[in-house]
């Protein structure tokens, strides 16, 4: 493996022990499932979808810009806007949550959040970002039920 990626690969996965640690969970070992590069130009799209088989998804950005395409979250919860006040859409109360695209920072989320990019409108510019999966090797669930697994 290149040196530089050894670097960024075993950096996050340090970031990604960090969280769930915050979260007291237990397991034995953590590994990407997968690695790749996406490249947006003008005209580019990345259709809803999430990270089925994995426990965290990220994307670091390598190269930007103040119009590229934004990463946009869906609430996952179907019902939450069955009933609610007129508002000023926020963080708090909206149905979609937009993380704009900075070079140089990356962004790291739940497998199951299902998210999309919308279309790339600028022209002569690309959105570069590495994107990738990680699954915690362990024990799932609890053991004296039929809700459990060992990955």
């Amino acid at each position: 493996m290149d040196e530089i990626f050894a670097d960024f690969s075993n950096y996050t996965l340090k970031v990604c022990e960090e969280i769930l640690r915050k979260y007291d969970y237990e397991y034995e070992s953590l590994e990407f499932t997968n690695m790749w590069g996406n490249i947006l130009r003008y005209g580019s799209i990345h259709a809803p979808h999430t990270h089925s088989n994995n426990l965290l998804s990220g994307v670091w950005y390598l190269q930007t810009s103040d119009k590229s395409s934004p990463l946009q979250f869906f609430d996952p919860r179907p019902q939450a806007n069955v009933l609610f006040l007129k508002n000023k859409p926020n963080w708090y109360n909206s149905s979609m949550v937009t993380i704009n695209a900075s070079q140089g920072t990356g962004l790291i989320f739940p497998s199951w959040l299902q998210h999309w990019v919308p279309q790339m409108k600028e022209q002569g510019k690309e959105r570069i970002s590495i994107a990738w999966n990680v699954i915690a090797r362990g024990d799932y669930g609890n053991p004296n039920t039929l809700q459990n697994a060992h990955i």
